[in-house]
C-alpha cells in the first residue's frame, strides 16, 4: 500500500519492538506546502516521561498510517524520522519538582500525496498506534498495559477539480507544569490555524487503539470506532480530574481549567475540530497528563489604592478624577502574606492604543508576612481623557508562587483634565453639511484640518455603515503639520438611489499623543435626489430613411449615423440588420461611444448575388442610440435599403461596312454602344474571324475594333452575352 505516496525522504527500518512505556501525550500534524505541488509534511509531536520511560522505547522513527474515512481502506504509511528532542519547561523554572520531567519529541517527513489517492470527498485520517502509557496514571484502569493512539482527520487535497489546501492546527509547546490540590489551575491547550479556519475544543475519553505490551508497535488498523481507555470507578468525561471544580475546556479558546481535589497523575484528551465556512473539515485529538501534587499553602498578593483625601480604599467602577493642577503620580499599595516574596507589578491602559503611564518600582520584595509595599503610577502628559470619557488602567501584581504565580488585578478608572493641548478644527468648503446629489452629476469640495498648536495632523474619511469605495467616493487620507486639506470627489453612481441619505464622517486627529489622539469630526450628509435624464436621439445624413440603389451603377452606399444627448451621460450608437447579419452581406458599420454627439459611418457596395434571382430586394437596418444613465433610454431609426437590377437594353444596329481610312467616319466596329450589363445579362467577349474562319481579334471588354493593318475583304464577328450571342458579317473597304 505504500505506493500511494511519493516520498522525498524514504527510509525503511524494522519496527521497534520495545514498549514505549510512559507515553505522556501528544498529537499528529499535517502541513500543506503551498509552494510545491501536493507536498505535505506529516508528523507527530510526542511527550515522553524522561524519568520513568524506557530509553529503548524512544523510537528513531514512527510509522504513521493513513486510511480513507469512507470505508477505512488503507491508503499507505510513512516512516517519519525523529527531527527534534527537547526538555519541556515550566512557566516558572524555579518551581520544578524532582518527580516530573518530560521530553517533547518531534517526528516529521515530507511526502507528495497523489491526487488519485487523496480526492475522496469524505476525506482521510492518519493514526499512530503505540503501547504503552505511564503505569502510574490515576484515573484509568491498568494504565501500564494501555496503549496510545493519536488520531487526525483531514480533507481531500482537491475539491471540484481545484487544489484544496489545508494544514492542521498548530499548538505551542506544552509547559510541564503541575497543579496543586484545591487550588485553581489554568492550562492553555489552544492552537492557531494557518488557513484561518475556526477551531472548537471538547474533552473526550482518550483512545487506546489496538497495540498492547506484547505487540507495542504493530501496524495500525483502520477503524470507525477505536477502543477508548476505561476510567476507574467514579470517573467520567464530566470529572476526568475530579475536585471542587472538575476539569473543563473552553470550547472557543482551548483553555483548560481545574481545581483538583486529590493528588495523582491524570490522563485526558481534547478533541480539536476544524471548521471552514461553517463546515467541519478536520479533527484531531491531543492527549496529555496532568500531575496534581499537595503544594504548600500560598495566598495571592492584594492591590489597594486609597485616593488622595479619601479615608476609604478605591473600589472598582469608581472614577478617579485627576485635575490639571494635581501631581502626575499617585500611590498604590500591595500586600502579600508571605515573607521574602518577590512581587512584580505590570499594567496597561485597556481602552487606549498606548499606556502613557509608568510604574515605579516595577518589582518589590516583602520582608515580613503581610508586609505592605508601595509603588507609584505616574501619568505622562499624553494620558488625557477627552469628551468626559475615563481611561481604564489595569494593574497586575504577581508573586513567585508555584507551580504558577498567584496574582491580583486592580482596575482603575481615571478622568484626567487637560489644558496643554488644544483640539484641532475641521471644516469644509461647502456652505452646508447637507448636499443634494443626483446620479451622474459630479460633486467636489475640500476638507480642511487646522491646529493652533501646530501639531502633526491626520485627515481621514469614513462612510457611516458603508465603504467609500462601494459608492465610488474618492477621498484619500492626508497628513500635515498645523494644517491639512484633501479633496473629496464623487460622481454618484446608479446605486445611489433616490431618497437615500449617505453620511460621511470626516475626522482630523491631533497626533501629539499618537496612542491617544485628540480627534474632531464633521459629518457631511449626501441626500440623493431623482436623477434627471433626457433621452438621446438618433438621425442620419440621408435626406430620407429610404435608399434606392440600382446594381451596376458606380460607387457605394454611404451615409453617417448621428447619436446625440443633451445630458453628460455616455451614449452608444449600434446597428442591427433586421433578419440578417450585416457583416455577412458586406455592410460596414462600427458602433461608437462618446458624450453629447457621436458620428458613426455606414457603407455598402451590394452585388447581384444578394437578389437571389429577384429583380429587387429591400434590406432594413435598425440604428440605435442608448445612454448609460441610471434610467437607461434608447432611440431607434430604421433605414430601408432597396437594391434592384438595372433595365435590360436592346442590342443596337451594328453597321456591316467599315472604312478604316482615318477620316473619322465609320473607321471602327463600334462596341462601346453595346448594352450595359445587368444582373441577368452581362457582356462576356467579342471575336472577329476572316472568311476562312481564322480568329484575328478577341476581347473581353467593350473596346472598339479599328483594323488599320488588315486588307480589305469580308469578315465575321461574334458578340457573346450571358444568355445570347450576336453574329454578323462585316465588309472592310480600303
Amino acid at each position: 500500500m505504500k505506493y500511494r505516496f511519493t516520498f522525498l525522504i524514504l527510509l525503511l527500518l524494522a519496527f521497534c519492538k520495545a514498549q514505549a512505556t510512559h507515553i505522556v501525550g501528544g498529537q499528529l500534524f499535517i502541513k500543506a506546502n503551498s509552494n510545491a505541488g501536493n507536498i505535505y509534511t506529516l508528523g507527530l509531536t510526542m511527550y515522553f516521561d524522561a524519568l520513568n520511560g524506557n530509553p529503548g522505547a524512544e523510537d528513531a522513527y514512527v510509522n504513521i498510517y493513513v486510511f480513507r474515512k469512507r470505508d477505512n481502506a488503507a491508503v499507505g504509511y510513512v516512516q517519519a524520522p525523529k527531527i527534534e528532542r527537547k526538555s519541556v519547561t515550566y512557566s516558572n523554572p524555579t518551581c520544578g519538582i524532582s518527580t516530573l520531567q518530560t521530553y517533547m519529541i518531534t517526528y516529521a517527513i515530507d511526502a507528495r500525496l497523489e491526487i488519485s489517492a487523496f480526492s475522496d470527498p469524505q476525506g482521510y485520517y492518519m493514526v499512530w498506534d503505540r503501547c504503552c502509557r505511564n503505569g502510574t496514571i490515576t484515573n484509568i484502569q491498568a494504565p501500564g498495559d494501555a496503549g496510545s493512539i493519536f488520531y487526525l482527520e483531514f480533507p481531500p487535497i482537491v475539491k471540484n477539480n481545484t487544489a484544496y489546501l489545508n494544514s492542521s492546527p498548530v499548538f505551542p509547546a506544552i509547559q510541564g507544569d503541575y497543579a496543586c490540590v484545591n487550588t485553581p489551575f489554568n492550562f492553555d491547550f489552544g492552537g492557531t490555524d494557518a488557513d484561518g479556519d475556526s477551531l472548537t475544543y471538547t474533552l473526550v475519553t482518550p483512545r487506546q487503539g489496538f497495540s498492547n505490551k506484547d505487540n507495542p508497535s504493530a501496524p495500525a488498523i483502520g477503524s470507525s470506532s477505536y477502543p477508548r481507555l476505561t476510567w476507574v470507578s467514579g470517573i467520567s468525561e464530566a470529572n476526568i480530574i475530579p475536585g471542587p471544580r472538575p476539569l473543563t475546556v473552553n470550547p472557543r479558546t482551548g483553555m483548560l481549567s481545574v481545581t483538583p481535589g486529590n493528588v495523582g497523575l491524570y490522563v485526558f484528551a481534547v478533541q480539536v475540530d476544524e471548521y471552514r465556512n461553517g463546515s467541519k473539515i478536520g479533527t484531531l485529538t491531543r492527549d496529555f497528563q496532568l500531575k496534581v501534587v499537595d503544594c504548600p499553602k500560598s495566598d495571592p498578593p492584594k492591590l489597594m489604592l486609597r485616593p488622595k483625601g479619601s479615608s476609604t480604599f478605591y473600589t472598582e467602577n469608581q472614577i478617579l478624577t485627576v485635575k490639571s493642577t494635581d501631581p502626575n503620580c499617585f500611590e498604590v499599595m500591595v500586600t502579600d502574606p508571605t515573607a521574602n516574596q518577590l512581587i512584580s507589578i505590570s499594567g496597561e491602559t485597556i481602552n487606549a492604543n498606548k499606556n502613557y503611564f509608568s510604574i515605579l518600582p516595577a518589582e518589590l520584595k516583602t520582608t515580613l508576612g503581610n508586609d505592605t509595599l508601595k509603588f507609584e503610577v505616574c501619568l505622562d502628559d499624553c494620558f488625557i481623557t477627552y469628551d468626559n470619557r475615563p481611561l481604564r488602567i489595569q494593574l497586575v501584581a504577581e508573586d513567585e508562587s508555584c507551580p504558577i504565580p498567584l496574582s491580583d488585578t486592580l482596575t482603575i478608572f481615571i478622568r484626567r483634565e487637560n489644558n496643554a493641548n488644544n483640539a484641532p478644527a475641521i471644516t469644509t468648503s461647502l456652505t452646508s453639511d447637507y448636499v443634494h446629489v443626483s446620479a451622474g452629476s459630479p460633486v467636489s469640495f475640500i476638507v480642511y484640518g487646522k491646529d493652533t498648536d501646530q501639531d502633526n495632523l491626520t485627515l481621514s474619511g469614513k462612510g457611516r455603515d458603508f465603504a467609500l469605495t462601494s459608492y465610488a467616493m474618492d477621498f484619500k487620507n492626508a497628513t500635515g503639520k498645523g494644517s491639512v486639506q484633501q479633496n473629496f470627489n464623487w460622481t454618484p453612481p446608479c446605486n445611489a438611489k433616490k431618497g437615500d441619505t449617505l453620511a460621511v464622517d470626516f475626522s482630523v486627529n491631533d497626533m501629539r499623543c499618537e496612542g491617544n489622539p485628540l480627534t474632531k469630526s464633521k459629518t457631511v450628509y449626501f441626500i440623493v435626489d431623482q436623477s434627471p435624464n433626457n433621452p438621446p436621439s438618433i438621425t442620419t445624413s440621408l435626406p430620407e430613411v429610404s435608399v434606392s440603389y440600382a446594381l451596376g451603377t458606380s460607387g457605394e452606399i454611404n451615409f453617417d449615423v448621428i447619436g446625440s444627448d443633451i445630458d453628460t451621460n455616455t451614449i452608444s450608437v449600434t446597428a442591427q440588420g433586421r433578419g440578417f447579419d450585416m457583416r455577412s452581406l458586406g455592410m460596414t458599420f462600427s458602433g461608437k461611444s462618446g458624450t453629447s454627439k457621436v458620428i458613426a459611418p455606414y457603407s455598402w457596395n451590394p452585388d447581384c448575388a444578394l437578389l437571389e434571382g429577384s429583380d429587387q430586394k429591400t434590406f432594413t437596418v435598425d440604428f440605435m442610440v442608448s445612454d448609460k444613465s441610471c434610467t437607461s433610454s434608447t432611440d431607434t431609426i430604421s433605414v430601408n435599403l432597396t437594391i434592384s437590377d438595372s433595365e435590360k437594353q436592346e442590342m443596337p444596329e451594328i453597321p456591316n461596312v467599315i472604312t478604316p481610312n482615318g477620316d473619322g467616319k465609320n473607321d471602327c466596329l463600334v462596341l462601346e454602344d453595346l448594352p450595359a450589363d445587368n444582373c441577368a445579362e452581362q457582356f462576356k467577349d467579342v471575336t472577329v474571324f476572316n472568311r476562312w474562319g481564322k480568329q484575328i481579334y478577341y476581347s473581353k471588354v467593350k473596346q472598339n475594333w479599328c483594323p488599320t493593318n488588315l486588307s480589305g475583304g469580308y469578315y465575321y464577328y461574334v458578340i457573346r452575352y450571358t444568355s445570347q450571342s450576336v453574329k454578323g458579317g462585316l465588309t472592310l473597304l480600303k
